[in-house]
């Protein structure tokens, strides 16, 4: 015979109905019992055992819960006729269904009440609201008569009875085939851990212990109940939830059960349970409160670990990326150096054949296109260093490195039917001149390139810089081709031409842009196709 399904732990076997129905009936001739043993009406156990078999075992527990409580009635003597009795009754199975109906997915999913939410949602809706319901019925059905007074201590004891006893069962517990029982198994680090995961501080929780079963022999618990709570909130401080849940058990058995218990007298009775309303609130929101502050601080380490733990990963992906970005930078060298030497004796040899008397058919094509080639690995150079460069300022003078630029591009098509015009206001800024050269290098080339190719004017390049608001702005204006409405939106993407006649590897404006943004700058431009267009760039000063 099984007591639970072998599958899934969850379903009912054959034993299941009668073994929850005896263990209801025991916890009711316990609190019978004890009631009996010092007249003290405070602790009901049915409720918070059947609570948590609502949540292990789904809603046919209400039935059992149900039975139990028209037994416990009848237990104790309960008044009136038996349609009052059974009415009565239904107060268990009310509570356990609200308990199940606001928390059942909740106590599922979350998996022994591993976050600081599902904590407060199932003290709130799980705990709290099914104890209200129950107040009502302690109200209007039973011997309390009305009392207002009794009736919130009735409240807050079983509150604290079923937040005691239900959230470490709830949390560390599930059913589970009846073959396997629940482990504690220990583990290397010292700590224990209880079935679903859950880690305790063995040693704190011992040493609390001790602490807690002296202050019930030494302490008048009336007075100084609130001791209690300072030494869970450290506990609670220093290990966290899981240890705190069982600290709070300990705390609730030592003062709430084990003063009930006298066996005649062999045992000295201490710590009698409170039945002072005052003392009951205060407990109660010490127990909750305590709680809370170790699920935060459970949540806290959590995260705290999850985050060492990225930082970790983010470290080592870091490193492999510097060191892929460092052999991408020596695969580049290396590969535009193995290319650019052979291109140079390829120009070399064009250029000793213009000096033959023999015109070679295509030699200047050949040497145009050794040209475009080696202007593409410079390209892929300057974007190279640019993405990787880190950002060092000198003093820049920017006439001086515009005339080193123009110079450089003396060889490109055109240049020699283009005036310049170069109107600084500035002469000097601060800035990484690799970065501005390569900005202006590109914008500069870009507009010698795209220069109409039958111009009815003077071919013209206009060159200008300001100050204002701790800002230079840099403009670059050329009366050349324009760029077309079809293809304004994605000249800064890489390897896109701003023209169908673009002779350009695509890759100018982009690398311009990426060493803009380098400079915490911004680039932009207005163009009108057939006219123009001016570039201008705004880098701080």
């Amino acid at each position: 015979m099984r007591l639970f399904s072998e599958d899934s732990g969850y379903k009912w076997g054959v034993l299941t109905w009668p073994l929850l129905l005896i263990i209801l009936v025991v916890s009711s001739v316990i609190s019978y019992y004890l009631r009996n043993l010092t007249n003290s009406f405070l602790l009901y156990l049915p409720i918070s055992v059947s609570i948590i078999m609502v949540h292990w075992f789904g809603w046919r527990v209400l039935v059992l819960s149900y039975i139990n409580a028209v037994f416990t009635l009848v237990l104790w003597k309960a008044p009136g006729p038996w349609g009052h009795v059974l009415f009565t009754a239904t107060h268990e199975p009310v509570i356990d269904f609200v308990s199940y109906f606001f928390c059942q997915n909740l106590v599922r999913q979350s998996r022994g009440l591993s976050d600081t939410s599902s904590f407060v949602k199932f003290a709130i809706l799980g705990v709290v609201l099914p104890d209200i319901f129950n107040s009502f019925y302690t109200y209007h059905y039973t011997f309390i008569n009305g009392n207002l007074e009794r009736v919130a201590l009735l409240w807050l004891s079983d509150f604290i009875t079923i937040i005691s006893i239900t959230i470490p069962v709830i949390h560390f517990f599930k059913p589970i085939p009846y073959k396997k029982l629940f482990r504690l198994v220990k583990e290397d680090n010292g700590e224990a851990d209880l079935s679903e995961g859950k880690k305790i501080g063995l040693r704190d929780l011992l040493a609390t212990t001790l602490i807690f079963t002296a202050l019930s022999f030494v302490i008048d618990f009336d007075k100084y109940w609130f001791l209690y709570g300072i030494v869970a909130t450290v506990l609670a401080i220093r290990n966290g939830f899981d240890t705190v849940v069982l600290a709070n058990l300990i705390i609730f058995i030592l003062n709430y059960i084990l003063p009930l218990i006298s066996l005649g007298g062999l045992i000295p009775q201490f710590g009698v349970s409170s039945q002072l309303l005052s003392v009951q609130i205060g407990m109660g929101t010490m127990l909750f409160t305590s709680m809370l502050i170790g699920r935060v601080v459970t949540d806290l380490k959590r995260t705290e670990a999850a985050l060492t733990v990225q930082k970790s990963q983010i470290e080592k992906t870091n490193r492999q990326l510097t060191e892929a970005n460092r052999e991408m930078d020596r695969f580049v060298y290396s590969v535009s150096h193995d290319i650019s030497a052979p291109l140079k004796s390829i120009k070399g040899l064009i250029a000793l054949g213009r000096l033959e008397k023999e015109n070679f058919p295509y030699i200047d094509k050949i040497g145009l296109s050794v040209q475009k080639l080696e202007d593409f690995i410079g390209e892929v150079l300057d974007h190279s260093r640019t993405s990787r460069k880190d950002v060092q300022k000198e003093e820049v003078n920017l006439k001086n490195l515009i005339t080193e630029i123009t110079d450089n591009l003396v060889y490109l098509e055109n240049f020699e039917s283009i005036t310049f015009s170069v109107n600084l206001k500035d002469e000097t800024l601060v800035t990484d001149r690799f970065l501005i050269k390569v900005i202006l290098s590109n914008l500069l080339s870009n507009a010698i390139k795209y220069q109409k190719k039958r111009a009815d004017e003077p071919r013209k390049i206009e060159v200008r810089s300001g100050r204002k608001d701790g800002h230079v702005s840099i403009h670059i204006r050329d009366n050349g081709e324009g760029i077309a409405p079809a293809y304004q939106n994605k000249v800064f993407e890489m390897f896109y031409r701003g023209t169908t006649n673009s002779t350009g590897s695509g890759l100018g404006l982009f690398i311009a842009k990426e060493a803009v943004e380098k400079l915490h700058g911004k680039i932009e431009f207005t163009t009108e196709y057939g006219v123009g267009s001016e570039f201008t760039i705004t880098i701080p000063a």
